[in-house]
């Protein structure tokens, strides 16, 4: 009778879903610091303390909403629960009393084994009902004793305080299983800064991080500079203060009218250039937001003097869900959207790390996007991703049309443009703006002042324009030579500019062609051994009953023949050598196809090679040996294919194919070859085929090599069939068969075939 089972849970469990997936330490207190946010935390402090002895500790404090008992029970040590994930975690009454809606950062319930990342021992208060404090023990070492201890049989120690305090949650982290010097806890510090979005964060959420380092206050005063200061409040200066006089593009799917939509907006200097509203054609993606900014030199000096850190140093495109970041995103050597690596496929008009900045926000909607439960490997690579990325891609070349391309400024602009009237230039621009953001799906579409002004800018700068001021210059008679000369020199420039991405258009042009003769090549390949010989598979029921049907034929033929040599017998007291050579080579070559079948069943597609295919021999041969003969056999004798011929199409009999090269590489193996080489010429409308072994040759005594053709004919404990029956086939495939008898070792075969 059956009965219900269950899972043991090894202790080892806590270290496969803390340590082994929260693997640095930074990231294990933003995971912290993200629990108190969930928790509408409006301040949290982390003291590091005794950083200098063995009493070393970390404590996080926040004035959250606090746990109560059934809390701590029921959900914190819960392994792997997540009350945020399933809705039941949202606190009404403390939200209200605090005036902040959030969106959860973390929804895995996992976090909580961060303490165990940063330290062997943690003592957890937390208030909720302002009357008690709860408070849990809990020593991470026990769980590492014993493996075959399960998870649920160790305990951790409850209490229960009468004590009036204000709710919040404190954890303090002791035994630290690393060490924190100063460079560590400014990293930690730097990274803060960064973990939450400012940009984003509603008006009335102000979050406050605070970072207390008793044991750096006295070399803190020698530093006047925020960044170089350990202690003191986290200061969320990036997009704040980033407010930079560059180019900056923004796009955003929103909902509007039940609709979700793409807008897509490019500033110069804070002025719109441009803004467009298309249908959102990606299926995954919902309430995100793409802002980046192009750094040019001044925008790198301005961002530099008000960061007190240049941007290669601060980090490139963060990605941050509910407003919190998710790693590694924006750090600095990371690059897991891929963008120096496009950068060195095309230096001179796409933007890599160091010439961009910005942030991916998510909401809440994109529910697909989500991050992977090892922190700091970024968000789950699913198809959803993948459209996250086509978006962000798009953003960008929409930011390199109006900031690094030149020829196609050139190609939209035209020297009328000035001549134009107002309806005239309306639809000028439009089409310009189409061409920018390389879209012809437009819903509505908006342009500013900035747009005509960088038109005239980019005719001003441009070779004609500057031809154009020189004829004016002559004609009006005002030729000043330093001017004349200083205006070809950007003329010159503004060539040498086309001519580099010219010429790297060029190069892109050649290798893209070099790749598509590649997969064609590699197209071409694939289909030769999808036509012939396909991976090992498991065969359907039409095929079983086909294969079994062809194998009955054969063992019929072989009952048969048995049953007519029987009877013989029967009437005859003697029977003469031919006949029963007749019998054996109807049984051989009958199981012979047998054997071929048995060798096709699973590799091979039996239902189209049974029957005459008109194909390409040299890649049925080729394939034969590659994907049948090196899966098959024992490995004593290396088969090797030669050529340098596209191909030779003809009509033949697949498994006849076989019978015969299995044949000649039985004659080898028997003759004690190693190697057997395969090659091919065509003379005219003539296939030939050239078996070369490295065996001991022929037997000495043969006079006439050809008579190996014969029926019975063996100088070993053979049948004398095999080669009888190859030639037998060749000649019913019109073709011919002939030995060569090598000077040195071996023996050389030679096949024709006429188309």
């Amino acid at each position: 009778m059956p009965q219900d089972m269950q899972f043991k849970v090894s202790s080892a469990l806590k270290d496969i879903i803390g340590r082994d997936l929260i693997n640095d330490d930074l990231i294990a207190i933003f995971e912290l610091v993200k629990n108190s946010y969930d928790a509408y935390a409006t301040q949290v402090d982390i003291y590091f303390e005794n950083l200098d002895n063995d009493n070393a500790s970390i404590k996080i404090v926040d004035n959250g909403k606090g746990m109560s008992f059934i809390d701590l029970k029921n959900k914190w040590l819960f392994l792997a629960y997540s009350a945020k994930k399933d809705g039941t975690e949202d606190s009404e009454d403390f939200r209200n009393k605090i005036n902040i809606k959030r969106t959860y950062a973390g929804a895995k319930g996992i976090g909580r084994f961060s303490c165990d990342r940063l330290g062997r021992n943690l003592l957890l208060e937390t208030t909720k009902d302002s009357n008690q404090m709860e408070t849990l023990d809990v020593n991470w070492e026990k769980f590492e004793e014993d493996a075959k201890k399960e998870f649920i049989d160790i305990s951790v120690k409850h209490e229960t305080k009468i004590e009036k305090n204000d709710s919040g949650t404190t954890l303090k982290i002791s035994k630290l299983r690393a060490k924190w010097d100063r460079k560590k806890l400014l990293k930690l510090k730097d990274d803060l800064a960064k973990l939450i979005n400012p940009s984003k964060s509603n008006k009335n959420d102000n979050f406050k991080i605070y970072l207390h380092v008793e044991d750096e206050k006295n070399e803190d005063k020698k530093n006047d500079k925020y960044a170089k200061r350990v202690n003191g409040k986290i200061e969320n200066l990036i997009f704040q203060t980033i407010d930079l006089k560059t180019t900056r593009i923004e796009t955003k799917i929103f909902e509007r009218n039940n609709e979700w939509l793409v807008k897509t907006s490019l500033y110069e200097a804070n002025e719109l250039v441009y803004e467009i509203e298309e249908a959102n054609k990606y299926q995954y993606l919902h309430d995100i937001e793409y802002v980046v900014y192009f750094l040019n030199q001044s925008a790198k000096s301005t961002f530099t003097r008000r960061m007190g850190i240049e941007p290669v140093g601060y980090g490139h495109i963060f990605v941050y869900k509910n407003g919190i970041r998710i790693y590694p995103y924006g750090e600095r050597g990371e690059d897991p959207l891929a963008m120096d690596v496009r950068k060195g496929q095309g230096y001179a008009r796409y933007l890599g790390t160091r010439e961009v900045i910005g942030f991916i926000d998510i909401g809440s909607s994109s529910e697909y996007l989500r991050e992977t439960s090892s922190r700091g490997d970024g968000l789950i690579k699913n198809e959803a991703y993948s459209e996250f990325k086509a978006l962000f891609y798009e953003t960008l070349k929409r930011l390199e049309k109006y900031t690094v391309s030149i020829i196609d400024w050139g190609r939209m602009l035209t020297n009328d443009y000035v001549n134009l009237n107002d309806d005239e230039r309306f639809y000028a621009l439009l089409e310009i703006i189409k061409k920018l953001a390389n879209t012809e799906d437009t819903i509505s579409v908006h342009y500013g002042k900035k747009l005509e002004q960088h038109i005239k800018e980019k005719e001003d700068a441009s070779a004609k324009g500057i031809i154009k001021s020189i004829k004016a210059d002559l004609t009006s008679g005002k030729v000043n030579a330093d001017k004349v000369i200083s205006q070809l020199s950007k003329v010159e420039k503004t060539i040498k500019d086309i001519q580099d991405v010219a010429e790297e258009t060029e190069l892109k042009i050649e290798e893209k062609t070099q790749e598509i003769q590649q997969l064609k090549i590699e197209k071409k390949q694939k289909e030769k051994q999808v036509l012939f010989f396909q991976s090992e598979r498991t065969l359907t029921e039409d095929e079983l009953v086909n294969l079994q049907h062809h194998i009955g034929i054969n063992a019929e033929l072989i009952n048969g023949s048995i049953t007519n040599f029987k009877r013989k017998m029967d009437k005859k007291d003697t029977v003469s050598k031919d006949e029963v050579l007749d019998i054996l080579d109807d049984i051989s070559i009958a199981n012979q196809k047998i054997i071929a079948i048995n060798k096709y069943a699973t590799k091979a597609d039996f239902l189209t090679n049974s029957e005459t295919i008109k194909k390409d021999m040299i890649a049925f041969i080729e394939q034969y040996i590659l994907n049948i003969h090196k899966v098959i056999s024992n490995n004593k004798i290396n088969v090797d294919v030669k050529h340098n011929i596209n191909e030779f199409i003809m009509n033949f009999k697949p498994m006849e194919m076989t019978i015969i090269i299995d044949n000649i590489i039985n004659n080898a193996r028997k003759a004690k070859a190693n190697q057997l080489q395969i090659s091919f010429v065509v003379l005219a409308d003539k296939l030939e085929i050239l078996f070369v072994d490295n065996g001991i040759g022929l037997d000495r005594t043969i006079i006439d090599i050809q008579k190996v053709f014969e029926k019975g004919f063996t100088t070993t404990k053979g049948s004398g069939l095999g080669l009888y029956h190859v030639k037998k086939i060749i000649q019913s495939m019109n073709g011919d068969i002939a030995l060569i008898k090598n000077s040195s070792k071996g023996v050389s075969m030679t096949i024709g075939f006429k188309r």
